[in-house]
């Protein structure tokens, strides 16, 4: 009896020992490594979506996670739908509302298509069609006849230096451009111009305004192009290509690129901060278009929008890019308008290459205050 006794206590002190085989601890290294990725997705996230609200010059390197804001997203939704699958409910809760916090973002850079309109076709006479289009880098050949193609009755264009086709757009429209002025950054409009000018500590080249007379309405517009990333073409080889091999050269160049565009969206800020000083003070309705050189979880969008709506996010259909390199990730070109505006549609032509750069193209429509 004794030893029976004694034998009951001896397996009752026993641990259980979890033995692995091949198959179990190959799960449970995915799991340790996805655990560590679920972990940095988090930070990653939530430091996105605060930095929108911080300035650069406090946010520093931060800012520029913006840039990977979709890839960070879809990284968020694979990792929870691992852990669903692998029935981990406290980490798939943790990925869950990480998601749901993207949410509230998503139309930023993807708007899914609740409504389905079949009829595209407008009465071009009932709205107006707005157009921005950095024409950088772009080829004169069959430039206007593109622009004339689609007849804008707002025309914003950026980096238009010694453009052959400025003097058909001055006599088809009217213009921000004086004699003797650089021709950078203009306004082109079917309607009447009744003053025009620039924002303080802000050049004529990050922006340009014009009030335009439609109809009974005075309408601000806006033409911007933002200080650049100086994002050099060898830059753009390097990250597209790997171009360098050795690791002291790869630390050197990352090294650059992320210490020029940190410098770059503090620059960008600042102009932004002005612009959104100017929008508040201004009495009319207004459509604010042009190169942003910056994404939409971006300080400087976040700044330029509040109280604006995204024509993107209003009538846009799944994703959409508006400059031209191999991954198709960025929507740095933008129109947005007063809440007064109705959107009508929204489009970014991608067939074309005048630019490095696509055309936006939105109908809009003024509705009564």
């Amino acid at each position: 009896m004794a030893e029976y006794y004694s034998n009951g206590i001896g397996r009752s002190k026993r641990r259980k020992v979890r033995v692995y085989n091949g198959k179990t601890l190959a799960l449970f290294l995915l799991d340790a490594v996805t655990t560590l990725m679920m972990l940095l997705l988090i930070f990653l996230t939530i430091t996105v979506v605060i930095c929108q609200y911080i300035s650069p010059e406090k946010s520093g390197v931060f800012s520029v996670l913006a840039l990977g804001a979709p890839i960070i997203y879809l990284l968020d939704v694979a990792v929870m739908f691992y852990w669903v699958v692998r029935w981990r409910w406290y980490r798939a809760l943790a990925m869950i509302a990480v998601v749901i916090l993207g949410l509230f973002y998503l139309s930023r850079y993807y708007k899914v298509e609740i409504d389905r309109h079949y009829d595209t076709s407008f009465k071009e006479s009932r709205y107006i069609k707005v157009m921005t289009y950095n024409v950088f880098d772009g080829k004169d050949e069959g430039l206007f006849e593109y622009i004339n193609s689609h007849n804008p009755d707002i025309l914003c264009m950026q980096e238009v230096w010694g453009r052959e086709n400025l003097a058909a757009l001055c006599e088809k429209y009217k213009s921000t451009k004086k004699d003797g002025e650089s021709a950078n950054n203009q306004i082109f409009s079917r309607h009447r111009i009744l003053r025009s000018g620039t924002i303080d500590n802000v050049s004529r080249k990050g922006c340009i305004w014009a009030d335009l007379k439609i109809k009974d309405d005075t309408v601000r517009v806006l033409s911007l192009h933002l200080k650049s990333t100086s994002i050099r073409p060898e830059d753009t080889q390097f990250l597209e290509k790997h171009k360098y091999l050795v690791d002291s050269a790869r630390k050197d160049k990352l090294s650059s690129i992320v210490n020029r565009l940190v410098e770059n969206n503090c620059k960008r800020a600042v102009q932004a901060e002005a612009i959104a000083n100017f929008l508040e003070a201004t009495p009319h309705t207004t459509i604010v278009c042009g190169d942003f050189n910056d994404v939409p979880l971006s300080y400087t969008y976040n700044c330029i929008v509040r109280g604006l709506n995204d024509t993107f996010s209003e009538k846009a259909e799944g994703f959409a890019y508006t400059y031209n390199t191999k991954y198709k990730l960025l929507r740095i070109d933008n129109i947005l308008v007063s809440p007064a505006v109705e959107v009508v549609s929204y489009e970014v032509d991608n067939k074309v290459d005048y630019s490095d750069h696509y055309p936006v193209i939105s109908r809009v429509k003024l509705n009564k205050k």
